[in-house]
């Protein structure tokens, strides 16, 4: 996703495209105490708010904006984590955000997966957000042929 005009990538997106953001001034092992530091030094970081924000403005009536992430970071998201939000996708399209910083690869494949089985995946923008290069490599690799990332 280009991130010099994020409002136009936003828009331009294709229902049943995944988009994804690759951490920005951060190793993919970084600490979460230097993550959040860095933040308080860097303005030209992007953070999940500006996303939220600004697909909050874009999306249409019939959208509704999901974003998806862990609500303890030391707790794994399950089966039923995941049925939490697919249920908050209440309207006919769908604005997905998926905070990835602290999600494992097989929580992001399970909601992928839980997204797909559910038939909710053709009519989502789905934004996977500071997705770790090494994570984005694990991805693409393990679901070739059935997402495009």
């Amino acid at each position: 996703m280009e991130l010099n005009n994020l409002k136009d990538s936003l828009t331009t997106l294709k229902y049943g495209e995944i988009a994804t953001v690759a951490m920005i001034d951060r190793g993919a092992y970084s600490e979460i105490e230097e993550s959040i530091e860095a933040e308080t030094k860097d303005d030209s970081k992007v953070d999940s708010g500006v996303f939220k924000e600004l697909a909050a403005i874009v999306k249409d009536k019939d959208e509704d904006l999901v974003v998806v992430g862990r609500s303890d970071i030391d707790r794994a998201l399950t089966a039923e984590d995941f049925a939490h939000f697919i249920g908050q996708m209440t309207k006919e399209k769908h604005i997905v955000l998926v905070e990835c910083l602290y999600l494992g690869t097989t929580e992001i494949k399970g909601f992928l997966n839980a997204l797909k089985e559910q038939g909710l995946l053709e009519n989502s923008k789905l934004i996977l957000l500071d997705l770790p290069q090494l994570e984005y490599m694990m991805l693409r690799d393990s679901l070739a042929g059935q997402f495009k990332l």
